[in-house]
């Protein structure tokens, strides 16, 4: 063989370990390269797992921890009360006490000389049937004159009788009085109206 023939085989042989190390070179680096992806793949997937699942562990955190509040309203109306409406009833006074009180006031308005005070106790059944003027003066002229004017006695009643058209309860009661320096026993009588002492005459 000539050496011609032997360089060329030499080179030829050459060349397929080239290509064979090329072969093994490129083999290699790709299954790395897979292997990298796949490292990589799984890298990725198993954070993404990891990531999914402290989400979902957060929001099963969340989930237990956020408690609907049920705000409880206590109710009212047990406790409301109705208040019922309060009547009130006038208590009228005795009848005999108030006269026996009334008897004194009377005096002692003669003795001021109140003629409107006098005139307004007059029981209304007596301006009915008499002139209010001719009352007014009977008032001026002889009650005013009227001294030491008092009670002597138990009032009794009442009675029903008619003054002018009006029938009214009467009560009576004696009295003493001076009038014009000469001393006089009388009887004297009244009428309540809503509990109010009035008191009746003859006007002349």
């Amino acid at each position: 063989m000539s050496r011609r023939t032997v360089g060329l085989a030499l080179m030829v042989a050459g060349g397929v370990v080239v290509v064979v190390a090329l072969i093994g070179m490129l083999t290699g680096g790709g299954a790395s390269t897979e292997a990298g992806a796949t490292s990589t793949s799984t890298s990725t997937t198993t954070t993404s797992a990891a990531t999914t699942a402290a989400t979902t562990t957060a929001a099963t955190t969340t989930a237990a921890t956020t408690t609907p509040t049920m705000t409880i309203l206590e109710s009212t109306t047990a406790a409301s009360t109705t208040t019922a409406p309060t009547t009130t009833v006038a208590v009228q006074p005795d009848p005999v006490e108030a006269i026996e009180t009334f008897v004194p006031e009377f005096a002692g308005m003669i003795a001021a000389g109140d003629v409107q005070g006098l005139f307004d106790t007059l029981h209304p059944a007596v301006l009915d049937a008499q002139d209010t003027d001719l009352c007014r003066t009977y008032i001026e002229r002889e009650i005013l004159a009227l001294v030491d004017y008092r009670l002597t006695g138990p009032v009794t009643g009442p009675v029903s009788t008619t003054f002018g058209s009006t029938t009214v309860d009467m009560y009576s009661g004696p009295v003493s009085f001076t009038y014009q320096g000469q001393s006089f026993d009388s009887t004297a009588t009244f009428g309540l109206i809503n509990g109010d002492v009035r008191w009746f005459t003859t006007c002349r």
